[in-house]
């Protein structure tokens, strides 16, 4: 646990509550939980505040036993929280990797969120990480949820909130947990943050200098998601070249591919090819966004070929967050902090032998390609492990 990260008065042992993991690699290092008050267990919700809500304790919590915090609707809203107050760790170190888990207990029907977030010295969101369950009336766990700190002297933060509130609505936190995470069993292969506003190169920021070449008509500048700085836009005759490397090459690890999109336009027939390293019949990973209004996850490698195929209403203009993740036994697409779905698969080593490309299916070394992708793209990230 990094000294710089400001401890939570208690310091006692937490049990984090496993669950199907955003990055599944990642596993909490050590069991001191930096948020205050995490179960309630006193009778109180000091250490957190609410918006559009007000905060009371019942009891019994989750399990049946102790209390738990009673996050009620106050104002005429749809969105409603709990969070943190102070921020739970402050002057976080560039690449530590931070995790929260959390019971909650929400309106049938309804969505309710674990959102970490990652904030500015003066103030301004960097980035924010988000798991979504909808509620069953039942207790439910939430996460792991894992965000990764981008720039030393940040902050990060922890919230709770139910979407799609209506008077009257009322959800239950429990066993909240936010803890440093051992970031030896994965790296950052690459990090294109996309906030270049000239020029013709797409920087990696994760030190693996997996820079990439802008070929076509690729607009820079364009307003990111809030807090995310600027994005990329795609003609539809544009994309990205990153050369092969070694450091893009998976082999037998877990593979993350992440970024934010936002388009208004879906492909008369096929797809967009939004990230791909590799082409079939050779191993190859990447992300489509198909004429359904789907995104397709695939991942070919040395045992076998599979995906993972979900979501709707892609093409709303909004920005959607996209996660595809390969385990060992499984391929899953989260979108905006929910599993959409989940496919068994057993992979095996996945080593694409050409360049990676972001927004065409590009051909290795040249600007020639097709599956030409029409929108925008945001902090595309590559993890393996």
């Amino acid at each position: 646990m990094s000294r710089l990260l400001r401890r939570a008065a208690s310091t006692a042992a937490f049990s984090v509550v496993t669950g199907t993991t955003l990055v599944p690699a990642l596993a909490a290092s050590a069991a001191t939980n930096l948020l205050p008050n995490g179960t309630f267990d006193g009778g109180s919700t000091s250490g957190w505040k609410g918006t559009n809500a007000t905060l009371s304790v019942v009891s019994p919590g989750f399990g049946g036993t102790g209390d738990a915090a009673k996050v009620t609707l106050s104002k005429a809203t749809t969105s409603y929280s709990i969070y943190a107050q102070p921020k739970p760790a402050t002057n976080v170190p560039q690449g530590s990797q931070l995790q929260g888990t959390a019971e909650v207990l929400g309106v049938s029907g309804k969505y309710t969120c674990l959102l970490l977030q990652e904030v500015k010295p003066a103030g301004g969101a960097v980035q924010t990480a988000k798991q979504c369950v909808k509620a069953t009336g039942s207790w439910q766990a939430i996460g792991p949820v894992t965000v990764t700190d981008k720039t030393t002297g940040d902050s990060v933060g922890f919230l709770i909130q139910q979407t799609g509130a209506v008077a009257g609505n009322s959800f239950q936190a429990d066993n909240l947990s936010l803890t440093e995470s051992s970031s030896t069993s994965s790296t950052v292969a690459a990090q294109w943050n996309m906030n270049e506003t000239s020029g013709t190169t797409m920087f990696d920021s994760s030190g693996n200098n997996n820079n990439g070449t802008l070929q076509g008509p690729v607009q820079m500048g364009v307003a990111g998601p809030t807090g995310q700085g600027t994005a990329y836009g795609f003609s539809g005759k544009s994309d990205v070249d990153v050369p092969s490397s070694p450091t893009l090459v998976a082999g037998s690890a877990n593979i993350d591919m992440a970024f934010w999109l936002k388009t208004t336009n879906l492909p008369a027939t096929g797809d967009y090819d939004l990230v791909r390293m590799g082409d079939y019949p050779a191993q190859e990973y990447k992300v489509e966004l198909l004429s359904s209004n789907q995104i397709a996850c695939t991942y070919h490698g040395s045992s076998s070929s599979n995906n993972a195929t979900g979501g709707a209403n892609l093409n709303n203009g909004q920005w959607h967050y996209v996660q595809c993740v390969k385990t060992a036994s499984a391929i899953q697409l989260w979108i905006d902090g929910v599993l959409v779905h989940s496919t068994s698969a057993v992979i095996g080593s996945v080593s694409p032998p050409s360049d990676l490309y972001v927004g065409a299916h590009g051909s290795p070394g040249t600007a020639a390609g097709f599956d030409w992708y029409q929108g925008d793209l945001d902090d595309v990230s590559i993890t393996f492990g």
